[in-house]
């Protein structure tokens, strides 16, 4: 049986989807497994053989309610077929079976969705463009959309949701930055859960440093209506006494950083605000002006079809947001626009002559 205090506590911190990412071995896995769900209450989806030891160890302790094992499931299939078999999974799964489920890593699946989209375009569109690179972005566009559906529905069979992805290189202008890496995740995960983190290898302890990418927030009502207060900083270093990173989120809940004024231990340095801002660190930009400079550019960038794709993905999915605002008989603005859609206002200022028509 549950302890459902721990699990009543645990979901009130992080309720909704969490997505973690991170330095390899920083303990991404051990993170999502103290989420505070016991073992028989979480559905554990294991395509990660990094993390297997970890998932050994507890499993002989208590053993999952449910335990997929993904990477033996991928074994002869092609994508379609793989994203179908997990489909089935999830299908199978009732609401309030579990406390919580983790997708440890969900990043070969999330792939198999533009597969999916592309074998499957009726299911997604009745008309679809004639040109070349507008259907490629379309298709993208459609896989995004169904990574978003299917998040969505995990959220709705448990309180608690928790996505793992590790790390990609980055590359700009074709070069690979040096130094440089961020989350192996589409703008979907960067759009839709709630709470999304960065772990970081901690030189003071075991249990590691949180970068946070998303921060979670708290309302009160005060006589001047509804105010916003920050939970956590934007850098979680764990204290002394701290077992879990869990730990140090909960004490922020009882103590918001929104209320008082930031610690020195809770500013990010320029290291950590490229990561946290999506930016270049002064040393990151010279290597990388080199690089252009001596002709030393290309290599194997991942993703590059939806890299490709990335510019034309932008303007069809505020298109596509726009027209069902207008549906609704909601007005389309820039501000409404940046509230659905997660772009931010250069992005949308960007289409906005061909939205607003």
């Amino acid at each position: 049986m549950a302890d459902t205090a721990v699990v009543d506590s645990i979901t009130q911190l992080i309720g909704g989807i969490t997505h973690v990412t991170g330095e390899h071995d920083v303990g991404k896995t051990t993170f999502a497994l103290e989420n505070g769900a016991m073992p028989s209450r979480t559905c554990f989806f294991d395509d990660d053989v990094k993390g297997r030891t970890t998932v050994k160890q507890l499993r002989e302790l208590q053993d999952f309610g449910a335990y997929h094992d993904l990477v033996a499931l991928n074994e002869g299939k092609t994508e379609v077929d793989y994203y179908l078999a997990v489909m089935e999974l999830i299908d199978a799964i009732q609401p309030g079976q579990f406390d919580a489920i983790i997708f440890d890593t969900w990043t070969r699946f999330a792939k198999c969705l533009h597969s999916y989209v592309i074998t499957h375009r009726n299911e997604f569109k009745e008309h679809w463009s004639k040109m070349g690179t507008i259907k490629g972005s379309e298709e993208w566009v459609e896989a995004q959309w169904l990574e978003a559906r299917i998040l969505n529905k995990l959220q709705e069979l448990a309180p608690v949701v928790i996505i793992v992805t590790h790390l990609k290189d980055y590359y700009a202008n074709n070069a690979k930055v040096p130094g440089k890496q961020i989350p192996a995740a589409s703008r979907t995960i960067a759009r839709v859960p709630g709470f999304r983190i960065w772990l970081k290898h901690n030189p003071e302890s075991v249990v590691p440093i949180g970068l946070v990418l998303k921060r979670i927030a708290t309302r009160k009502i005060t006589d001047r209506g509804i105010r916003t207060v920050s939970v956590l900083p934007r850098k979680i270093v764990p204290r002394a006494e701290d077992e879990s990173l869990w730990d140090t989120i909960g004490y922020y809940f009882e103590n918001p950083v929104g209320l008082r004024e930031l610690r020195e231990d809770e500013i990010p340095d320029e290291y950590e605000l490229s990561i946290l801002n999506e930016t270049l660190t002064k040393d990151q930009k010279r290597t990388l002006t080199l690089m252009l400079k001596a002709g030393v550019v290309g290599g194997e960038e991942e993703d590059e079809s939806e890299d490709e794709n990335e510019s034309g993905l932008e303007g069809i999915e505020l298109k596509s947001i726009a027209d069902s605002l207008r549906a609704e008989g909601v007005k389309v603005t820039m501000p409404k626009l940046k509230e659905v859609s997660g772009y931010e206002m250069d992005v949308i200022r960007k289409y906005w002559k061909e939205v607003k028509e």
